[in-house]
């Protein structure tokens, strides 16, 4: 195997991980287990992971945890704060405070009323927030069908992780001759870049490809996206440095005065199929939606 291959290997297996994090955050996660779905043994998986990742498994699994908590403190108003801490994985809310206090500087309950509504800027660079004036009627309802993806996973933030993403996944695509006119481009951006570091927002760049097609295994793979009867969707036009206005407008304006609330899928982006020949820069047009359900 050469070194290129190899490395793909072991990035492969980690993002494994990462996933199996992702949908367990309210489980006992075990070292042991990690190790085993990356096939190495737990002390080997140990210093791989975090040489990869730049964080400790534990220390990703609590910050997972944690900024996950913040986003549902702020974007569900209708659960608790034990409720919140148990579906993150605490066994105790006193326990749970303590290191979201640690973690975000404010006790859950001061963090929720210092920015229920700037929550997805907290973190963003002020040059990049603007005053903007926006038509909060322009979010509409809509439904997304289920959707049979193929993506290429980045985890290494949206701004330098989001071309190398679609580069890859382009590249295949092309290559197994998956385009055609009716494909769809998506964005699944996972985390919030107000509240997670900027450098480790994972993304996954998408398109629409047949459900005969099955990829468990390499850099580019396939998940099946649920239908959603109930979504909001804003059509973002501008440039970069508004795309955290977009999403403040969405989750700090709209959402609050709604009668929703996300109803734990990601949020999605779609794209027309010229955005990600050019990279987007300076002028940008797409579809924001967020999977809702009535409060």
């Amino acid at each position: 195997m050469n070194t290129t291959a190899s490395l793909q290997t072991y990035h492969e297996r980690i993002h494994q991980v990462i996933d199996y994090i992702s949908e367990h955050l309210a489980d006992e996660i075990i070292l042991d287990d990690l190790a085993s779905i990356a096939c190495f043994s737990p002390f080997h998986f140990h210093r791989i992971f975090t040489s990869i990742i730049g964080e400790t498994p534990h220390d990703f699994i609590e910050r997972m945890r944690l900024e996950t908590a913040a986003n549902k403190l702020c974007t569900t108003p209708n659960k608790s704060v034990s409720e919140i801490a148990f579906e993150c994985g605490y066994n105790s809310v006193s326990s749970f405070s303590r290191s979201f206090k640690k973690h975000h500087k404010l006790p859950p309950i001061k963090f929720l009323k210092a920015h229920i509504h700037d929550f997805h800027s907290i973190d963003t660079p002020e040059a990049l927030l603007q005053t903007k004036d926006v038509d909060i009627t322009s979010v509409e309802m809509v439904s997304v069908p289920k959707l049979h993806l193929a993506y290429v996973q980045t985890v290494i933030g949206y701004a330098n992780g989001i071309p190398k993403a679609w580069d890859k996944l382009m590249q295949y695509a092309q290559k197994n001759n998956l385009i055609s006119s009716q494909t769809l481009y998506i964005g699944v951006p996972y985390d919030n870049p107000g509240i997670t570091p900027r450098l480790k927002c994972r993304y996954r760049a998408c398109i629409t490809v047949p459900e005969s097609l099955i990829l468990t295994k390499g850099e580019v793979k396939t998940f099946d996206f649920s239908a959603s009867a109930c979504c909001a969707k804003y059509h973002f036009q501008g440039g970069i440095s508004d795309i955290s206005n977009a999403y403040a407008l969405v989750y700090g304006q709209w959402l609050p005065k709604s009668g929703y609330v996300p109803d734990g899928k990601p949020s999605i982006e779609i794209y027309p199929p010229e955005l990600h020949r050019e990279h987007c820069c300076n002028k940008m047009e797409y579809d924001i939606i967020l999977p809702v359900i009535p409060l």
